[in-house]
């Protein structure tokens, strides 16, 4: 198999808004528990990672009303699809940052580019629901660290999930055993990104348990 068959399923695909948005995400957002009322909505800077069909991408757009930007991190025909429909419902402040389905490409090579021309901290908030797997996303996290201004907020999303037991497992896409030991499978490997990266950074006071956490 070349490392550019694109051998993912259909059903991960982009396409008009769909699936569950992330409540607790959500909630936060609108709630008097978050700091963000104090940056000025036009300045807001929100990214997510790993947008699925653009249910939360959708909250994260009406929560900004057109202001700020919404920066969107996934594959190429993700981002343009979602993007596109926010622009159908009005919401034209999205930002695409897409990637190639190549094994070792991901997000993290658009973070480079970002802090690349950055002189200072830009998001505010980042919401992070991509690979799941230790391999790209404990990266992931260092790198918005450098991007994430103090007092910002990193949100962790399936804190429990496995590789073994989603859709991702070797069950619906074989391809999977040749990436991954039984052992990588199993694991919660957000729980580990969470417990051994945030949780003990001094830089970090949790907020919601085990999923967001403010840069202090």
């Amino acid at each position: 198999m070349s490392t550019t068959d694109h051998w993912y399923p259909d059903q991960i695909k982009a396409g008009e808004f769909a699936g569950k948005f992330n409540k607790e995400t959500v909630g936060f957002l609108l709630s008097k528990e978050n700091d963000l009322h104090c940056v000025p909505k036009d300045q807001l800077q929100i990214a997510e990672f790993g947008i699925w069909k653009g249910a939360t991408s959708y909250q994260f757009a009406k929560y900004l009303d057109g202001q700020g930007t919404l920066h969107l991190f996934d594959y190429d025909d993700k981002v343009i699809d979602v993007s596109n429909n926010l622009a159908n419902e009005g919401y034209e402040n999205v930002k695409t940052w897409g990637s190639s389905y190549k094994y070792l490409d991901s997000y993290n090579w658009s973070l480079m580019k970002i802090l690349r021309e950055s002189d200072e901290p830009l998001f505010d908030y980042v919401y992070l629901d991509g690979a799941h797997t230790w391999a790209i996303d404990a990266l992931t996290f260092f790198l918005c660290d450098k991007l994430l201004k103090t007092g910002g907020y990193m949100d962790f999303d399936d804190y429990k999930w496995k590789l073994g037991k989603s859709r991702m497992s070797p069950k619906y896409v074989p391809e999977t055993a040749l990436l991954y030991t039984e052992e990588q499978m199993q694991e919660k490997q957000v729980k580990l990104i969470v417990d051994i990266l945030v949780k003990p950074n001094p830089q970090y006071r949790e907020i919601v348990a085990d999923k967001i956490f403010q840069k202090v």
